[in-house]
């Protein structure tokens, strides 16, 4: 990866959008990088710490979203240029200081990069971050492709600089995560110069409350906004395309105006129509917008995500265009408001209004065909993950309680989320009672609540308090959320007196995400040997009464724990401990799994198949179970689960 950030100039290489976007930062000269790793962002950070060693910039993993935007913005007040990534449930985290930076704005370029995630393919939610970006009155660029991406990146902090305010670049997942030709530019050899001046161009210039006050530093942020909407009416990411006598538009925006672009060769029309693609879409380029409406009868909005760009069109046309119609994903919706465009959408929708017909996806026809040759499958938790142990040590501990009893378990964003993606879930059994219990088969099925990082144990102490007695309450967080949004979430249970028993499973890293460190891993993000953080002396320091830790690869100390920590009164925590399999097999070679079933025990009981281990197998017509030598990594989880000793180990 190093070497996509240290090329010459001139040089080619197909890229993934982050990549691109890590080579525009070092072209405009980065100082420091900030990110907490949220996929789809986190190889921003990854590619840009391959070279840092190389480098004279400075890049870390920060603890949680708003931390890192306030390491980058604490530099760029020094002068500094600087970058924070996240993706798009990331910027919530950062919201409060978000909003209020651009009121004092910075002084060394600073860019935010938001990757967003239509479809929600790694997240729980589709929100489109470009509101936030115009919620807080800065300026938004939204790439095309991968070689915008990375053109966007430089020219973002050059923006910023001339504007003294933080940019917003605004990528989706089919740009981050997806490759393109990108062409290397030259790599700006000068570094910023580092300075503080406390009362820079206006009094308390870094101080939101000193004087003159917030209300004339808003005041000052909208005069910048002035000098902003004039750059995007200029911006070269912004171009306008107006064939004489064109009565239909189309306004595209990012990777919008990529699919627009390929549905109107697909048509065969695209040289009738009138064309703006918008790269900068905040603030909206209003006179390149009345010169595209003027003499236009219909126009066709193309975005991904929220209407953004059609209702300041919309707006725009209340005055100037107002016979003009407008199609889009608001008033008169020729897309969904939900989910993520492509180009077969695209050129179905916007078919009609050239009196055309959308030629047949011929790929349609391939993925039908594929479909027939594909077993379903949902993603997995790892053969031999912790978090099995864990969770079937938590389900085996429950049972304990009368039948009837509702238990609530909280869940939280990390691996030990697809304990609530409902795999093997069977019968729904959807009703309206008050109160059911369903009894979870595997692993897969324990969650019964799962929002977003550090919402499980707030959630579970709010029905504590409610007085909740239909059963056990529980919540779970792994180790990086222990730091990224637990703290105050546990101080707040335990000093409002909660009922809760709380499950901490410590893995050692950052998995989801790509297996970067935290606290808890022992190695910095420069793979440097850093002493651990232990959770345990935390928890304590917090004064919680009862805390426990427990080997979650052993079943007899793992479901003891969390039995006394279930009947204990108060809250309750337990730091269940196993190490990322796919870690440790990095440090000890792997070999064929010498874990076995003996066909002659097994029952055909499928107690193992319940532990949720992909390495475990089911012949259904011998009704044997048995043991994937290659997925195995004889952690010996299923073996103590084993009600019938089949499950078994070579010996050599």
């Amino acid at each position: 990866m190093a070497s996509v950030v240290l090329q010459p100039a001139g040089h080619r290489e197909v890229l993934m959008g982050n990549e691109a976007i890590a080579r525009g930062a070092v072209e405009a000269g980065l100082q420091l990088m900030a990110a907490y790793p949220g996929t789809p962002s986190s190889e921003v950070g990854e590619v840009l710490l391959s070279a840092a060693p190389e480098s004279d910039y400075y890049v870390e993993w920060s603890l949680n979203e708003k931390v890192a935007f306030e390491v980058a913005a604490g530099a760029a007040l020094t002068g500094a240029r600087t970058l924070c990534a996240m993706k798009n449930a990331g910027l919530n985290v950062a919201m409060d200081t978000f909003m209020t930076l651009p009121y004092g704005g910075v002084k060394g370029g600073m860019v935010v990069v938001v990757a967003d995630d239509p479809d929600a393919h790694y997240s729980s939610n589709e929100q489109d971050t470009r509101l936030l970006a115009a919620y807080a009155e800065i300026p938004c660029l939204e790439p095309e492709n991968q070689q915008e991406a990375k053109d966007m990146t430089k020219a973002a902090f050059a923006l910023s600089e001339d504007l003294e305010l933080p940019v917003m670049l605004r990528s989706v997942s089919r740009i981050s995560h997806a490759s393109g030709d990108v062409l290397f530019g030259e790599a700006r050899a000068e570094r910023n110069e580092i300075g503080f001046n406390k009362h820079y161009e206006m009094p308390y210039r870094w101080d939101v409350y000193g004087p003159p006050g917030a209300v004339n530093k808003h005041k000052w942020l909208h005069t910048a906004l002035v000098r902003a909407q004039a750059k995007a009416n200029e911006s070269p990411f912004n171009t306008l395309v107006k064939p004489k006598g064109a009565k239909l538009g189309v306004l595209a925006t990012g990777l919008g105006a990529a699919y627009a672009k390929e549905a109107l060769n697909r048509l065969g029309v695209g040289d009738d129509v009138a064309f703006l693609k918008l790269g900068m879409v905040f603030p909206f380029a209003d006179k390149l917008a009345k010169a595209f409406l003027q003499g236009l009868d219909t126009v066709l909005v193309i975005e991904e995500g929220d209407p953004l760009c059609e209702n300041f069109l919309r707006a725009l046309a209340q005055e100037d265009a107002r016979n003009v119609k407008i199609f889009g994903k608001g008033i008169s919706r020729i897309f969904e408001p939900y989910g993520e465009l492509n180009t077969d959408i695209v050129t179905a929708a916007i078919a009609p209004y050239f009196g055309a017909q959308a030629p047949a996806a011929a790929k349609e026809a391939i993925r039908q065909e594929l479909a027939k040759l594909v077993i379903p499958r949902s993603s997995t938790l790892c053969a031999g993950c912790s978090h099995l142990g864990t969770y079937c040590a938590l389900r085996t501990a429950l049972s304990a309680y009368p039948e009837d009893a509702v238990h609530i378990v909280n869940g939280d964003i990390g691996c030990y989320e697809q304990a609530g993606y409902g795999i093997f879930g069977g019968d729904l059994q959807i009703d309206n009672s008050a109160s059911r219990r369903y009894q979870a088969e595997s692993p897969y099925d324990v969650l019964d609540t799962l929002y977003v990082m550090g919402s499980g144990i707030s959630m579970a102490h709010g029905q504590s308090k409610l007085g909740y007695d239909k059963g056990k309450l529980v919540a779970v967080c792994g180790d990086s959320t222990f730091f990224h949004a637990i703290l105050p979430a546990l101080a707040n249970a335990v000093y409002n007196h909660s009922n809760i028993c709380f499950l901490v499973l410590d893995n050692r890293w950052t998995c989801m995400t790509g297996h970067q460190p935290n606290p808890t891993t022992g190695l910095d993000a420069y793979a440097q040997e850093y002493p651990r953080m232990e959770i345990l002396p935390i928890i304590k320091a917090m004064g919680v009464e009862f805390v426990r830790t427990a080997d979650a690869y052993q079943k007899e100390d793992a479901v003891s724990a969390i039995a006394d920590a279930l009947a204990f009164e108060g809250p309750a925590v337990v730091v269940m401990e196993g190490e990322c399999q796919l870690q440790r097999q990095r440090r000890v070679k792997k070999t064929m799994a010498k874990t076995y079933v003996n066909a002659e025990a097994c029952s055909g009981c499928k107690t193992c198949v319940q532990l949720g281990c992909p390495a475990t197998r089911f012949n259904a017509a011998e009704k044997k179970a048995g043991i994937d030598g290659v997925l195995c990594v004889d952690c010996g989880l299923c073996q103590q689960y084993c009600t019938e000793n089949a499950i078994r180990v070579r010996r050599r």
